[in-house]
């Protein structure tokens, strides 16, 4: 693949990031932590506040996970995009720097996390973010500020002690604390390289040994060295839906038998979805919190039933608590399939059996989801999605600016980037 091409996907995976930033902001939970801190400094995308560079990246990192739309990566187990651009935005910011810098930067921040999670292997009990994602932080900003490879490595060692010890079942039981992890990987990121500079040193060879032997439980040295040439940024999922990945291949199950004939909410005796063991874990059937509800397959399949669709709205706390929903989830039974769990990481199997009162049964078997590397969304799907995530903040002016964060090389500084990114 020429680097051109990488970069010109790496252009639809930032405008993507941007959306999931720009929605994430209009959370109250995000808007109350950003007022907190609009101390002044560099803007916060989708906001009319400010702050300094460390907290903007941690907001921003918050505000991106928080309604579960950004991309994420399957070889390196994650999602190294946000992690990588919401510090790469503040530094950006604060240095007003070119579109060029910016996109170079976000490439470079991808990679170098992606390579760490793809070498490691992570502990069973700890979730992903911000845990190697601190890697991919530095790396991008260390890019911005014109670092050599040496005193990149520098700073990425230091950034290696400052990830994040995460719990994998936060989510699953109604923690929204996970969708801090990701902001303060990107705000530690950004403080390992002001670390470096001032002369701080990391553990030699500490990266393979806080993710090998304290996060991860081994760390392929080979692994990592040799995937030094290969594009983990073009192997990257793509979401329409505000959940979690393995929900959705259940999710599209339902969208494929809804196309061929309605589903009488009242007439579904049981669904019965077997898939791969890690998905099978998302079981929970009456959810805590909005973010359980975005973990929790029982309730995707249930709300995409009542409320006609998976976007940001079907997840919130009026849905959580919608008795419909809730009593259609309770009817939803989650298993896994050993054959499926067998074909991975090569497939992502998903089967959903639709079981209604007449006796009757209806079936779908799916391999992945749309957004999959090798099932990859129209630039149409990317921008409408864009389109629905951005226009509650900024109305109309939504075409321009997807144009600028698509293509940021074309800017000759970004902060005309956060100019468009400005509330009116």
């Amino acid at each position: 693949m020429t680097i051109p091409a990488v970069r010109a996907h790496a252009g639809l995976i930032l405008a993507d990031t941007i959306g999931a930033i720009i929605a994430g902001h209009a959370q109250p939970e995000v808007q109350a932590i950003a007022a907190r801190h609009a101390t002044g400094g560099v803007p916060l995308l989708g906001s009319r506040l400010a702050a300094p560079p460390p907290m903007a990246a941690f907001i921003t990192g918050l505000a991106g996970t928080a309604c579960e739309l950004d991309e994420g990566n399957y070889p390196a187990g994650g999602h190294p995009a946000i992690h990588a651009i919401a510090p790469a935005l503040a530094e950006a910011a604060a240095g007003d720097a070119t579109g060029e810098a910016l996109l170079t930067a976000v490439v470079a921040g991808y990679e170098a996390g992606a390579r760490v999670g793809h070498a490691m292997a992570l502990r069973p009990a700890a979730h992903p973010h911000g845990t190697w994602g601190v890697i991919g932080a530095a790396a991008a900003v260390a890019s911005l500020r014109g670092h050599d490879a040496a005193r990149t490595l520098g700073a990425l060692e230091v950034a290696a002690s400052l990830g994040l010890a995460t719990s994998a079942t936060a989510s699953l039981r109604g923690g929204s604390v996970r969708n801090a992890y990701a902001g303060a990987a990107a705000q530690n990121g950004l403080l390992a390289v002001d670390l470096a500079e001032a002369g701080i040193t990391g553990e030699p060879g500490g990266i393979a040994v806080v993710f090998g032997q304290v996060v991860g439980s081994a760390f392929d040295a080979a692994r990592y060295q040799a995937s030094a040439g290969r594009w983990f940024i073009l192997e990257s999922f793509l979401k329409q839906a505000s959940c979690c990945r393995e929900t959705q291949g259940a999710l599209e199950a339902i969208e494929l038998l809804l196309a061929e004939a309605p589903i009488d909410p009242a007439a579904i005796a049981g669904i019965e979805v077997a898939t791969f063991a890690s998905a099978a874990t998302l079981a929970e059937t009456a959810p805590a919190a909005p973010i359980a509800g975005r973990f929790s397959i029982p309730f995707t399949v249930a709300t995409r039933i009542i409320a006609g669709h998976a976007w940001i709205e079907a997840f919130g706390p009026a849905a959580i608590a919608d008795p419909a929903t809730r009593a259609l989830a309770a009817k939803v039974r989650v298993v896994e399939d050993p054959g499926y769990t067998a074909r991975q990481p090569a497939d992502r199997l998903c089967r959903l059996t639709l079981r209604l009162a007449d006796g009757s049964r209806r079936e779908r078997i799916v391999r992945g989801t749309p957004g999959d590397p090798d099932r990859p969304l129209p630039e149409t799907a990317m921008r409408e999605k864009f389109r629905r995530s951005v226009v509650p903040v900024l109305g109309e002016r939504w075409a321009g600016l997807w144009d600028m964060a698509r293509a940021p090389d074309r800017l000759a500084r970004t902060a005309a980037l956060f100019d468009a990114c400005r509330p009116g």
